[in-house]
């Protein structure tokens, strides 16, 4: 079975800049990059079946992103392309305390023009997950084709993902924000966060205890990243947390993209009721495998262009 990634697509320019934060930033590298779109192109290098829906703009930009899916063997049959609209850019840098700044240019993206329409003969027999998060959230009419889209996944009684993956420098409306991200919470099969995203969501400062404030289903399973401390794996009310892997960083950009991509490439021919019987020492064993993956990335330059295959993530124990 396939999984089907949506959202946005976009470039990031890296700084290359030291510990110098965006202002300060004189060097930028650019490369392919967004949250969903860095999923997908990361279960495709570890040989899993996805697609991509997302709109891309024909600028020189969204051209060369488009054939990127193609080279990285992401299927492009829900990968639109759209006239007179643009890519979105983003710029990325780390400042003198070590924490990431972002900055966007989404006037006029193309992958916050996705309609109701373009969803209207998706095949969904062809899809086990949908998965989905991240920017493209935040603007109409996306936001709201991407819910119908997860509803529509629910409604079939096939496994969704979210990461909400926050860029808080977006939000327009807190109070809507995290409304509509807790709502999709309490429905969402799989979910991952980062620590500091389940910081934000919930106004907690512990891991334990932000977790318990979260409205999960019965039977979905929560991922949390923990930066270089690995990960925690949540379900039906009991934890375990994973080990990282001592690595030399490079930079941390898609690790946990990375993550997700080796989550979703373990449970790819799961149905509902496979999920909700798994054992936690199973989930742990994944959350593992997804920990080298995103290991691999911090040691190269990040986003999509860092995935690694799945022979990589095979032989990491003897790198």
């Amino acid at each position: 079975m396939a999984i089907l990634c949506a959202g946005e697509i976009l470039f990031d320019f890296i700084s290359k800049s030291p510990n110098k934060g965006l202002g300060e930033s004189e060097l930028f590298e650019k490369r392919p990059g967004g949250s969903p779109f860095n999923v997908a192109v990361g279960l495709a290098k570890l040989g899993a079946d996805v697609s991509f829906f997302t709109k891309i703009a024909q600028d020189q930009f969204g051209k060369f992103l488009f054939e990127y899916l193609k080279e990285n063997g992401v299927n492009t049959d829900y990968s639109f392309t759209a006239e007179g609209l643009k890519t979105c850019l983003a710029f990325a840098a780390v400042d003198a305390q070590g924490k990431a700044e972002y900055e966007f240019y989404r006037d006029n993206a193309a992958d916050t023009q996705l309609k109701l329409k373009d969803v209207e003969n998706l095949d969904y027999e062809k899809f086990n997950i949908f998965h989905f998060g991240s920017i493209a959230l935040i603007d109409e009419p996306t936001s709201s084709t991407l819910i119908r889209l997860f509803d529509n996944f629910i409604s079939r009684g096939l496994l969704t993902s979210f990461d909400p993956n926050v860029r808080k420098s977006l939000l327009k409306n807190r109070e809507s924000y995290d409304n509509l991200v807790k709502s999709i919470i309490k429905k969402v099969d799989i979910l991952k966060m980062s620590d500091d995203d389940l910081f934000y969501i919930t106004e907690k400062k512990d891991v334990e205890e932000a977790i318990s404030t979260l409205s999960i289903k019965e039977g979905s399973i929560l991922f949390v990243t923990l930066g270089s401390e690995g990960s925690l794996v949540y379900k039906d009310g009991v934890s375990r947390k994973v080990p990282g892997y001592k690595v030399k960083v490079v930079e941390t950009v898609g690790c946990g993209d990375s993550f997700m991509a080796g989550i979703l490439y373990k449970l790819k021919d799961f149905s509902k009721d496979d999920l909700q019987s798994i054992s936690l020492e199973k989930l742990v064993e994944y959350a593992d495998f997804a920990n080298k993956c995103a290991a691999i990335v911090a040691t190269r330059q990040g986003a999509a262009s860092a995935m690694p295959t799945l022979s990589e993530v095979s032989q990491f124990e003897f790198l």
